[in-house]
């Protein structure tokens, strides 16, 4: 009996390649809570040494502290882990992309979004239900309001359940979103299990 290895190669070249992108991630985010750690040490030593770095207008009133440069280089941190969560959350959906147009065999040539979901199913790739809501969001990352369509708007009315209750205007993209995006683009796949 001969094995057909073109499906067996799919699946594992497409779960190695969402295995490199949670790496990826996992990398980064590990450097940002490293970076943290040191900070904070950093923080707690200063404040431990009763030295005081700062300045002080002429009137005495004390324009920056370094206390303040501590929270500060935090807060950086924190908004570079967001940048790095929303461009991964990109990323997964453009590598689902890029793979069902690779194996639809487009060559460069264009398909929508609804087209490659009826490929998956048809080849039994699922795809998952929510992959609306992942290219929902991973457009409006992309594109925010400089979009014709508000993909923000269309996540929270046509998946309303996918992202936690909004607080405003602004998605706050968390580690656990970002894996829930991960888990729909592998359910959206060949993978070993289908």
């Amino acid at each position: 009996m001969m094995v057909q290895l073109g499906p067996i190669l799919r699946k594992h070249q497409f779960e190695h390649g969402l295995r490199m992108l949670e790496k990826g991630y996992k990398a980064a985010r590990d450097s940002f809570e490293n970076e943290i750690k040191r900070i904070e040490a950093e923080a707690k030593a200063y404040e431990d040494s009763g030295e005081w770095i700062g300045e002080v207008d002429d009137e005495g009133y004390t324009l920056w502290e370094q206390s303040q440069v501590y929270d500060l280089q935090i807060e950086d941190i924190h908004s570079a882990s967001f940048e790095v969560r929303k461009a991964f959350t990109i990323a997964l959906y453009h590598f689902w992309e890029d793979s069902v147009a690779r194996w639809m065999g487009l060559n460069g040539r264009q398909a929508s979004h609804e087209e490659m979901e009826l490929y998956c199913s048809h080849e039994g790739y699922g795809p998952s239900p929510d992959l609306g809501a992942v290219r929902c969001l991973a457009n409006h990352l992309k594109h925010g309001r400089n979009s014709r369509n508000d993909w923000l708007v269309r996540l929270r009315t046509e998946y309303p359940s996918f992202l936690p209750p909004a607080r405003s205007n602004i998605v706050g993209l968390s580690e656990q979103t970002l894996f829930k995006v991960a888990a729909v683009i592998f359910a959206s796949g060949p993978t070993v299990e289908n």
